[in-house]
């Protein structure tokens, strides 16, 4: 799977190839949209120095979300563009979790459901609470020999 930057991605403003990737959500980046919630000082806060990308299949939910004339789907598209995109084949969450586990990356989402799987997992999420600040999950230890 390949990660392209954008021009103004975290990707391209000198972070380590070794930091952490942090994915992003549809349902994050609408609530970024719709809050101007401050992204990348909460992941840096929490992760510290991080390359945060979008998969290739929440752009494409985002992108369905603009067909359908989702209220905040455009801006979200648009804040998507802001960061690395990384190929992602599938869709919706099976699609992030397999992404994830792969690169064994942070998840931004406020989807429950996700954030259980990915904890599950072994994988750190961040979730958005109030308007302002994002909370960790802690991913559970997976027990040796599963992994």
């Amino acid at each position: 799977m390949t990660e392209t930057p954008s021009a103004s991605s975290s990707a391209s403003r000198n972070v380590d190839r070794a930091a952490p990737i942090v994915l992003l959500d549809a349902n994050a980046l609408v609530l970024c949209a719709r809050t101007l919630f401050p992204l990348d000082a909460e992941v840096e806060r929490l992760v510290g120095p991080a390359r945060i990308a979008v998969p290739t299949s929440v752009l494409h939910e985002l992108d369905d979300l603009l067909q359908r004339g989702t209220p905040e789907a455009g801006l979200a598209r648009a804040l998507a563009g802001r960061f690395a995109s990384i190929d992602s084949p599938g869709r919706g969450d099976d699609a992030i979790l397999e992404l994830a586990v792969e690169r064994r990356a942070f998840v931004v989402t406020a989807d429950r459901a996700l954030s259980d799987r990915l904890v599950n997992a072994g994988l750190d999420v961040l979730m958005p609470r109030d308007r302002d600040r994002l909370v960790r999950r802690a991913g559970r230890a997976r027990p040796a020999g599963n992994g």
